[in-house]
């Protein structure tokens, strides 16, 4: 998972300014003058290196100088209070619960807090910039690890003072270098391998693996929706993809190795996003860490993933962005300044000229978005011309939708397209003329580990018996595959006091929920749960009892794979003639008794065909309109959806 933080970022129009008239003023003389009454500490850092040996230190100078506006901290002493009390919580010698609680406690006394913010230029000390530009060089002027590295690259990946925004300005060079390098010691010295930022950057990932693997920092959690980007952050648990990426960025600089941190804004083909750290490797490519702590830089990344655009978080400021705050009269608060699309350097990508079916717009700009769950997430800026919307670098086979500002709000301004494989655009306009028949048995498409989990369930067996160890049974029902039938009807040949479900081998008995139904009652029997008590890794959210409790998403999870059984003990002999086997799952099946919504888009938006409450494992709805885009949503509860054609007789997710 990643989450990035939606708070947009506030440059004002003379800030802007710097960025896109620099051909005509001095870049440096006008950060300078933004700086204020901090300007003679800069001043004091241009004049330290002005007779230095070292000529590229003056220009690296000029260069954090001259890209630093638009960069910001948190100040005041409320941020200073808040590091304080976490830290004195995290540096405590005590028990995890007592940490976590107290951090309970520090969440809810923060939450609302609106820390004050500055720019850095105006805040930042000479001494602060001059020690961090002295270790970058050290780092690369005499480390052995980063010679690909060029100047360019160097100011980009190294030099920064900082790895992301509101990072706290402390010393996270020294603290994080020295935490972070058990594993590097342990493996230097002993072949060639030690000169390779490849290599380097591998054992330190494995440190920082180590330190969240059953330690106290891996279950003490970071405060939800709080800052902590100081160099503390590796004393808690990261959260998610983000929190770790942005670790790792940190840790690795401070060993001089050239990383930065990419993201996905939001996947092509299911709901989410996600973010990792690269590596710029020893022959000058950039290699991902695709699962961050537990990947190696360069493992293959996501081939059978969609993904519509990767961002890079930079130091320097992107003038396409800048001129879009400058200009938009609408101003959308996901783009930021200081990050630039490199999805060419992940997937293929296409150039679009979208057509428009609203251009009476009050902006130029318009918006690239993907669809996410119940909504459409904005992932690239455009512009109109000559009726079209143009895009650069879209990812390919996606489903993507052209929003436009009206004045007041997006409003969709293309149907529904499909970026093919082959580059070429698919619309999706409703044939309202041609309709036809269709069934469905999803709301969200199947992940590969859904699909080998859910097989766990062929090869189970019902049995019942008036034995309590079953040594004589009679075998009802075998399921032989998964389309197996919702409420799968039995015939016992006489009544049975114990009813049970059998796994397959090597399916640990995963099974979500497990209902009986005595003849001629329509509601399911009660008795003692029996059967195996031994649960996976002692997790008593894995327990028997969750197979009865009629949530979806809880399931039993034996300690062995084999011969591991549950059933009910119904107190005496009884005819059960039906029974319910669901499997663990995602809950995104249609499931007997909830209530579905089919819709399809048509020009403005989402327009229904029917609700209906599924009898089956199934819904089936008249009259659908061909060439649609079409969503399928579970209003009982539930909130994973996601759009789909059907072709063929099936599902196609998108």
């Amino acid at each position: 998972m990643f989450k990035k933080d939606s708070k947009a970022l506030f440059i004002s129009f003379l800030l802007i300014t710097v960025f896109i008239s620099c051909h005509s003023i001095d870049k440096l003389d006008q950060a300078l003058s933004l700086a204020e009454e901090n300007r003679s500490e800069l001043e004091k850092v241009l004049e330290y290196y002005k007779n230095d040996p070292n000529p590229l230190k003056l220009k690296a100078a000029i260069f954090l100088i001259e890209n630093m506006p638009g960069h910001r901290s948190y100040i005041g002493d409320e941020i200073e209070n808040y590091y304080k009390e976490l830290e004195s919580i995290i540096n405590t010698d005590t028990t995890v619960d007592v940490k976590n609680e107290e951090i309970k406690k520090i969440t809810r006394n923060y939450s609302k807090v609106s820390f004050q913010e500055e720019e850095d230029i105006k805040i930042v000390t000479a001494d602060y910039l001059i020690r961090n530009i002295d270790q970058a060089f050290d780092l690369w002027g005499n480390g052995r690890l980063v010679k690909q590295v060029d100047f360019e690259q160097f100011c980009e990946l190294i030099l920064p003072y900082k790895c992301f925004e509101y990072q706290q300005l402390d010393a996270w060079r020294d603290t994080l270098s020295v935490r972070f390098d058990k594993k590097l010691k342990s493996k230097l010295g002993y072949d060639q391998s030690d000169n390779s930022s490849y290599f380097v950057a591998s054992q330190i990932n494995v440190d920082i693996n180590a330190s969240f693997s059953g330690t106290k920092e891996a279950e003490t959690k970071k405060p939800v929706g709080l800052p902590f980007l100081n160099s503390s952050i590796y004393k808690v648990a990261y959260e998610d993809c983000f929190g770790s990426a942005l670790l790792a960025t940190m840790v690795m600089r401070s060993h001089g190795l050239p990383v930065t941190m990419d993201y996905i804004p939001q996947w092509g083909g299911k709901e989410g996003a996600h973010a990792w750290y690269t590596l710029l490797s020893d022959n000058g490519n950039y290699l991902p860490f695709s699962f961050g702590l537990s990947s190696n830089p360069g493992d293959l990344f996501f081939p059978y993933e969609s993904i519509p655009k990767v961002y890079r978080i930079t130091y320097t400021a992107n003038e396409r962005v800048v001129c879009y705050l400058n200009e938009a009269t609408y101003k959308h608060p996901f783009f930021e300044v200081f990050e630039k699309d490199v999805t060419n350097e992940y997937v293929q990508t296409s150039n679009l000229s979208v057509q428009l079916v609203k251009t009476h717009l009050k902006d130029k700009y318009v918006y690239l978005a993907v669809f996410d769950n119940r909504s459409w997430n904005v992932v690239d800026l455009g512009v109109c011309k000559g009726g079209g919307g143009e895009f650069q670098n879209v990812g390919r086979n996606i489903i993507y939708l052209v929003l436009g500002y009206n004045g007041s709000t997006l409003v969709p301004v293309s149907y529904p397209f499909l970026v093919e494989k082959n580059g070429d655009l698919k619309y999706f306009i409703a044939d309202t003329a041609s309709r036809r028949n269709i069934c469905l048995c999803r709301k969200y498409p199947k992940s590969v580990a859904l699909v080998d989990i859910e097989y766990r369930m062929v090869g189970g067996e019902i049995q019942a018996s008036n034995d309590k160890d079953f040594g004589q049974y009679q075998l009802l029902y075998k399921i032989k595959d998964f389309a197996y039938p919702d409420l799968i009807k039995l015939n016992p040949d006489q009544e049975y006091r114990y009813w049970r479900y059998l796994s397959e081998k090597n399916s640990y008995c995963n099974i979500a929920e497990l209902q009986f139904f005595e003849k001629d009652k329509d509601s399911i029997a009660s008795g003692k749960i029996i059967g195996t008590d031994k649960i996976y890794q002692n997790n008593p959210d894995m327990v028997r009892e969750k197979a009865f409790d009629g949530d979806y998403l809880t399931f039993f999870h034996a300690e062995q794979p084999d011969s591991a059984w549950i059933g009910l003990d119904m107190g005496k002999a009884v005819t059960i003639d039906r029974v319910r086997c669901l499997p663990r799952s995602d809950d995104n099946a249609v499931h007997y008794g909830d209530v579905y919504e089919l819709q399809y888009w048509d020009r403005t938006g989402w327009k229904s065909l029917g609700i209906k409450k599924a009898k089956d494992k199934y819904l089936c709805f008249d009259f659908v309109p061909d060439n649609v885009l079409l969503l399928l949503s579970n209003r009982t509860r539930g909130k994973q959806e996601r759009i789909f054609t059907f072709e063929n007789g099936r599902q196609i997710w998108w």
